[in-house]
């Protein structure tokens, strides 16, 4: 299956206050695993909440909180597909 030049410019994000921290941090990856990993590893670093730690509604809360952001366009598709015609 190929991607779209849109879909390669998706980021997921969670942001520390909608989880019910009082944190302005937003944390980005390219898919939803990678942002719950992310999260994790900020809230064990600036939070002190280790992961056995965390609560089933903790977990669920930044499920539920993770969401499409989209990057802005650097370039126009037709100049990021022309860019690369020569190889």
């Amino acid at each position: 299956m190929s991607q779209a030049y849109e879909d390669c410019l998706q980021l997921f994000c969670v942001c520390c206050r909608d989880v019910g921290l009082d944190c302005n941090c937003n944390t980005y990856g390219i898919s939803d695993e990678t942002v719950i990993y992310n999260s994790i590893l900020h809230m064990l670093e600036y939070h002190a909440i280790k992961p056995e730690e965390m609560t089933t509604c903790m977990k669920l809360k930044i499920l539920e909180s993770i969401r499409v952001h989209r990057s802005p366009l650097t370039i126009s598709p037709s100049l990021y597909n022309n860019h690369f015609s020569g190889y």
